[in-house]
Formats: structure tokens, sequence, C-alpha cells
């Protein structure tokens, strides 16, 4: 299955209010450039993760992508009943972080493949006090390390922190040395800052990025003309 070809936005509809969800979806369905909704757990858990990918793909054709907010962090064997879930829901693809190693991740992987589910393998994330360096919990050199277990594992899309556009780019050109075209997601970038830079410095250089965008989004005044000019903000940056 190809998923989130070419560049883009993916949609993080990271709410529990279920008429903006439905809002969102048919306003975003037609918009050339948004590529795909990204469920959270706080929709999932508060109307249902079936119902949410009922509402999307009644109106749309554009993958849906579950984020546990983060999955992969249990014992190897709770990935077969997980996978089996977001498979019976319609889920096309799943987002893992496997902070509980690496025989986690690759029986989670498994699982996900085994339901026809794609899965997109995370390492490092947006917020502060996340790395040991920073004052956090995680190894400094975990996320390389997610990433090139997963890439043993033949995953080919991953999470990169889109305000750490640094890291980002090196974990990038890590991961496009090693398999052919990865498919690249970046939450936290923000709007007049990171996406001139991933514009200008990532995108001609990788085929498939994708900008996950939440709360410039989840709006109820929301318009087609809006997301379509997001959608040309991104890319007027290019060649900037």
């Amino acid at each position: 299955m190809e998923l989130l070809k070419n560049t883009g936005i993916v949609i993080a509809l990271d709410t529990s209010d279920i008429d903006l969800i439905r809002k969102v979806v048919e306003t975003a369905s037609t918009v050339k450039g948004i590529t795909g909704f990204k469920i959270g757990l706080e929709a999932a858990i508060s109307q249902g993760l079936k119902t949410i990918v009922k509402i999307i793909k009644r109106v749309s054709d554009k993958p849906v992508i579950y984020d546990h907010q983060k999955a992969m962090n249990d014992v190897p064997h709770i990935g077969r009943g997980f996978a089996k879930v977001l498979r019976e829901a319609g889920v096309d693809a799943a987002i893992g972080f496997p902070h509980a190693g690496p025989r986690t991740m690759a029986a989670w992987v498994e699982a996900l493949r085994g339901e026809g589910v794609i899965p997109i393998i995370g390492g490092e994330m947006t917020h502060e006090e996340y790395l040991r360096s920073e004052g956090g919990y995680i190894c400094d050199d975990a996320p390389e390390r997610i990433y090139s277990a997963a890439l043993e594992l033949g995953v080919k899309h991953f999470v990169l922190p889109g305000n750490k556009i640094d890291k980002a780019l090196r974990y990038a050109e890590i991961i496009a040395r090693r398999v052919k075209d990865p498919v690249f997601l970046l939450p936290g970038a923000r709007m007049y800052g990171e996406w001139g830079r991933i514009s200008n410095e990532m995108i001609p250089l990788y085929k498939n990025v994708h900008l996950i965008v939440g709360r410039a989004i989840l709006r109820r005044d929301l318009s087609v003309n809006m997301l379509e000019t997001i959608v040309r903000r991104l890319r007027d940056h290019e060649g900037e």
C-alpha cells in the first residue's frame, strides 16, 4: 500500500469535539495538499475510534493515521490486540514511539503489518526535557537507535521533531542513506518559524515530507480558502 506520497499537510484531530472533527474533515476532504488525518487518543477515547474513522471515511479517501500517544510502550504481545482493534476500526497506519525497547517494537511492527496497518516510527518527541541532556529520562542516543532498529525491520515511515529542525535534518539524512524514498512526518513546526527551513532544506531533498498540523486548523470557522492558504504558505516558502 502506498501511503503519504509527495508533500503536504496531515491534519491532527486532537480534540474530543465530534462536531468540530466532522466540520474539519468535510472542509478538508477535497483540498489538494491535505494528505491525511491523524486521530489522537482524546478523540478515540471520548468518541470511539470506529466512530471517528467512519466520520472521516464517509467523506474522504485520504489515509487515516492513529496516534495512541504513545503506542509501543507495553509488553510485546499486547501489540497483537492493538493491531486487531485498529484494523477493525479501518485505520490505515499507526504511529509508535517504542521506548519499551527493540523487542516490543519488532513485535508491534509485525502485528500491525499482519493486520494490514502501516507502522510509522518516531524516535524523538517535540517537547523540552525529553532527552537526558535536557533534564529528561530518555538517553540521548535513543532516537537514533530507534530509527536504526526500525530500518532493520523495513520501516519506511518516520516521525521527526519538526520544531527541532537541525535534529530532524540529521535523522532524515541517516534514514535516507538506508532506505529509498522514506516518508517523513513532522509535528511541532511553526508556520512562521520552522516551515521555512523545512521547505528550503528538507522538501528539496526528500520526496515525501508531511507536516502534522492541528491547532492552526481546528477552528469552527475553517473554510476551504483558509486551508488552501495554509497549504500555499508551505509551498510559498520554497525557494526563499
